[in-house]
């Protein structure tokens, strides 16, 4: 997938609380951004000063404008320079002395960018629950994976690993068969479910009742999965919202939402999270290619345990009108 393709989706940069009033870089899709906060808001440009190429993250923000660190020149939120030092005040500044100004939104806890105009929303959370209060959400996992971005979201998707990767806790080899379900195609992505016994205690009280698991992906990198434990009525949403940095390292937000046991320290579901997460990365990270293959031939799909993951690969070509995957992870 091309990065113009991917250029024109919102991708998360960052937590709320990482953007100061100090610009920061980030990285994305191979290149760089700078943000910073400041009585309006969240600015973002490319991290590029149009005069002499210098870091504009490097620079700080004086009187509501960004000032570049080389030369000085300072740019408003829009991108437009308003001011060189090195000419007269009042000399005209040319319309073309611009930086790439991004388009900015704040929610579920993370800053997001979209380089280009948006060709959709930044994605719903499912029954629209993350500010209901009778949900509580907290970010459980945060780490930069050496991967690339449609890799992690493949592997989070996948349920067929889960008695080899995640034995004993998320499945057992005594029931590693998958029964064939339903891949339900929407509009901007893909939502499937199937049930099993899971020998967690947290969440199958240790195998002795079944959980729904519900997963909802909206391409290109965003998937949540709904845990709904059969006959309690609890609710757990894990979501790995997946930032492409570069083309084959991401860097992973997953937050988790739950209607029930409130009372409960956050870390009772978070540490379960970290350690599924880390045994994922382990393999994750030891696939080849980092990105997905440019054909389908060049790995063996399986029809019933695979489906979910075909139809995902096919989706980003879709996206991309194109038959083979570019950069960044797609």
């Amino acid at each position: 997938m091309s990065q113009s393709a991917l250029a024109g989706f919102w991708h998360p940069i960052a937590a709320v609380d990482d953007i100061t009033d100090q610009p920061k870089r980030f990285g994305l899709l191979d290149d760089y951004i700078v943000a910073y906060r400041d009585e309006n808001g969240v600015a973002a440009f490319r991290d590029l000063c149009i005069h002499r190429g210098a870091a504009l993250s490097l620079g700080w923000v004086r009187n509501g404008t960004l000032v570049c660190p080389y030369h000085g020149w300072q740019y408003d939120r829009t991108g437009a320079c308003v001011r060189i030092p090195s000419r007269p005040a009042d000399a005209a500044i040319p319309s073309t002395a611009r930086a790439t100004a991004f388009q900015v939104r704040e929610r579920y806890g993370l800053v997001w960018v979209a380089m280009e105009e948006p060709r959709d929303e930044i994605p719903r959370y499912p029954g629209d629950v993350y500010d209901l209060p009778s949900w509580k959400s907290f970010f459980a996992y945060r780490e930069v994976w050496n991967a690339a971005a449609a890799r992690t979201v493949e592997n989070f998707m996948d349920f067929s690993h889960f008695p080899y990767v995640h034995n004993g806790l998320l499945g057992t080899e005594e029931n590693a068969e998958i029964t064939p379900y339903t891949v339900e195609k929407l509009s901007n992505g893909l939502h499937y479910w199937l049930e099993q016994e899971e020998p967690s205690d947290l969440y199958g009280a240790g195998g002795s009742q079944k959980v729904r698991y519900e997963y909802t992906l909206v391409v290109p990198f965003t998937i949540h999965l709904k845990k709904i434990e059969i006959g309690t009525g609890r609710e757990t949403i894990l979501t790995q919202f997946t930032v492409p940095r570069a083309e084959a390292t991401t860097e992973l937000f997953v937050i988790i939402a739950r209607n029930h046991s409130h009372d409960e320290p956050d870390s009772k579901f978070g540490d379960f999270t970290t350690t599924i997460m880390e045994q994922d990365r382990r393999i994750v990270e030891s696939q080849r290619p980092e990105k997905l293959p440019e054909s389908l031939r060049e790995e063996l799909h399986i029809k019933v345990p695979d489906a979910a993951s075909l139809l995902y690969r096919q989706r980003l070509a879709s996206l991309a009108k194109v038959e083979t995957y570019g950069p960044y992870g797609a």
